[in-house]
């Protein structure tokens, strides 16, 4: 860690014929100070830039919705608990993006997976029960 009272050393290229201000602990950089432009090549016309306007805001619902039914799906058996509350996410976001017209897809898609899950939650259990109750008594 160096030391920020510390004097800087020469600088090895000579400076460029730059003296530091007598008030200015550093000297002041060895090329000219430019405006922020974009680049633009001669003899070519610059391209348009993109207006820049609001960024929308996501759709917080359906992403929820996606995770929850992708995690019913993963976790079998415990998909019965979780497949409903990801359904029910997944048509708030629906009815969400309706109204804004972003997370539609998300929003499908985890009502999908969320059904998907709840219905392989729902086998296994069944599946579960029937082993138990014919080898384990």
């Amino acid at each position: 860690m160096s030391n920020p009272y510390q004097q800087p050393p020469p600088d090895p290229y000579g400076g460029y014929g730059q003296q530091p201000h007598p008030h200015q602990p550093y000297p002041a950089p060895g090329y000219p100070q430019q405006h922020q432009q974009p680049y633009q090549q001669p003899g070519y016309p610059m391209a348009p830039m993109a207006p820049v306007g609001p960024v929308a805001e996501p759709n917080s619902m359906a992403t929820a919705s996606l995770a929850l039914g992708f995690a019913s799906i993963v976790i079998c058996f415990y998909g019965a608990l979780l497949g409903p509350v990801g359904l029910g996410l997944g048509i708030a976001g629906f009815n969400r993006a309706q109204r804004t017209g972003i997370g539609r897809t998300q929003a499908i898609g985890g009502m999908v997976l969320s059904v998907l899950g709840l219905l392989i939650g729902i086998a296994g259990l069944v599946f579960y029960e029937t082993i138990a109750e014919n080898y384990i008594q």
